[in-house]
């Protein structure tokens, strides 16, 4: 009887036309041996420690090999069908193996000679119903045993205490890749991806504006489920209604499965957690009394800045510059940094904000502002007896204290000029760069840099000798016939090579500051060995 349900769910399997029957065991009291009897394969202990259990095979060969258990009319275990196929069957393939295993020996009982002889007729709607039922639980058993697998391969592949944060995003991106077989990427609140698998080294879509990601947040919330966009289904990691992160599952050739879905939403609950924690961390360090804007001005580990930033709402990436403010009299409150970070919003810069003793401080996103913001914080403050300093840009968080330094600098200078209120941008400082360094170094190189990169780079690219040219124009007070004569060069060469000079450095050499600090410039250039050019490190 046992080897008779067998054959019927081989014939059954057979005739599906997307897998076939590789081998087949049957139980022999307890125990599965191979019929017919053949020598003994690796694949005889693989099938036998499944005990019962459909499972996938391993398999060194390319394609997809499965263990499928047939039960008797009894309900007991009688034999295994080991099954192939060049790609794994879709979740509707798998029901109808399911339902051929479970339902051979039940269909080889009721074709028994004799039985229902009476009521022919009257047992055919059992049958139907019998066959519906089977059918039901055995979807609801394979989505319930497809669920609880991938539950645990995603908690046993994420748990591991690494001791590095954004290694955890990296694993979770790992497995649930593998797990759905999808390019998966992991975005941070502002978009950026953090964390990415199987999707080359590109990125596979463009970053969603801050618009795009409000609305797949409300997508998300009033749904339940992964919102569909361009190249992408999209998960969001949520605290309280505030954007975490999210999860992106990209399109590929094959459609999204309900595993897929569970494995996305699942994977995105993990996100959740894990964000959740490191935002109440930082929130925690913060009320502490830790200060992120001195330790971002002090110096501090990129990798905890992001964090800490993110946990406030700020994203730390992209070009920084460091503004410095002060006021007469002294502000011993917090007015001056409230009227800063006022300005900041009303002209659309994201920023932090901090005080140190008389003076704000403002880590700002994007490059240098300008004379505006002195303007604004003088009219919300009412007063124009201050002075701000605007850093240089910095494009990681390890520069932003040469920034502030460099704000201070700015803001050291405008106190000792005539006008003593006003704005000071580092990058337009000009000679005062090297003439007043507040007891640092002089910074001959960067200045040298600001007034004649430009045309070195020209000479590097062209074989020219322009920087040569300029600096013998200006030693000679502009004379036409002394620089073409000290060049051994004609008139109208020395003409040309000096609108070149112009239209590359946009220079007015006829502005008495600019020719000043031109020739300091050349100047400096000189003493450099062999006359070589100056480059920034």
């Amino acid at each position: 009887m046992a080897e008779e349900i067998l054959n019927t769910a081989a014939r059954t399997v057979s005739e599906m036309s997307f897998c076939e029957v590789e081998d087949r065991y049957l139980a022999v009291n307890g125990r599965l041996d191979p019929v017919p009897e053949r020598a003994a394969l690796p694949q005889d202990l693989d099938v036998r420690c499944l005990k019962g259990r459909d499972s996938v095979l391993p398999s060194a060969r390319p394609g997809w090999r499965y263990a499928l258990f047939t039960v008797g009319d009894d309900g007991d275990l009688n034999g295994c069908l080991v099954l192939s196929a060049a790609d794994p069957p879709d979740f509707p393939q798998l029901i109808q193996l399911r339902t051929a295993a479970g339902t051979a020996g039940t269909t080889h009982a009721r074709e028994t000679p004799g039985e229902f002889r009476n009521d022919p007729f009257g047992q055919l709607p059992r049958r139907d119903d019998m066959n519906q039922r089977l059918l039901s639980l055995s979807a609801t058993v394979f989505e319930l045993e497809e669920n609880a697998k991938i539950r645990d391969a995603l908690d046993q592949g994420t748990s591991p205490d690494l001791g590095d944060s954004d290694s955890r995003e990296g694993l979770l991106a790992e497995v649930l890749s593998r797990l759905t077989g999808r390019p998966i990427c992991i975005e941070d609140a502002f978009g950026h991806i953090s964390a990415a698998a199987g999707t080359g080294s590109r990125r596979p879509y463009p970053r969603p504006g801050p618009a795009a990601r409000s609305r797949t947040a409300q997508l998300w919330l009033a749904s339940g489920s992964p919102v569909p966009e361009p190249r992408r289904l999209v998960a969001v990691a949520l605290s309280h209604g505030e954007v975490l992160g999210a999860i992106c599952m990209l399109e590929t050739d094959r459609p999204v499965t309900a595993s897929n879905l569970f494995a996305l939403k699942y994977a995105t609950r993990l996100l959740e957690v894990e964000l959740s924690h490191r935002r109440s961390m930082a929130r925690l360090e913060l009320r502490l009394g830790r200060d992120l804007v001195d330790e971002l001005v002090s110096g501090m580990d990129s990798a905890a800045a992001g964090v800490r930033a993110e946990a406030l709402g700020y994203d730390i990436s992209g070009p920084q510059h460091v503004i410095v403010a002060e006021w007469q009299p002294p502000r011993t409150d917090d007015t001056l940094v409230l009227a800063l970070r006022r300005t900041l919003l009303e002209l659309h810069s994201s920023a932090l904000v901090s005080r140190r003793a008389d003076m704000a401080v403002a880590v700002v996103r994007g490059h240098p502002l300008g004379a505006e913001v002195f303007s604004v914080v003088a009219r919300t403050l009412r007063s124009a007896t201050g002075a701000v300093g605007i850093g240089g840009p910095s494009l990681e968080v390890a520069q932003i204290p040469r920034s502030f330094s460099e704000a201070l600098h700015a803001l050291h200078i405008r106190a000792g000029s005539i006008d003593h209120y006003g704005v000071t941008r580092f990058d337009q400082l000009g000679i005062y760069r090297i003439l007043d360094t507040a007891g640092g170094e002089p910074d001959l190189a960067g200045y040298v840099d600001e007034w004649l990169g430009t045309l070195q780079r020209a000479d590097e690219s062209r074989g020219s000798d322009l920087v040569q040219t300029l600096a013998q124009y200006l030693d000679r007070g502009g004379n036409y016939d002394s620089t073409a004569e000290s060049l051994t060069i004609h008139r109208s060469t020395l003409r040309y090579r000096l609108k070149s000079i112009r239209q590359i450095t946009g220079f007015n050499l006829a502005d008495p500051e600019t020719r000043l600090n031109l020739h300091v410039a050349t100047r400096a250039w000189r003493l450099h060995p062999h006359g070589a050019p100056f480059h920034v490190p």
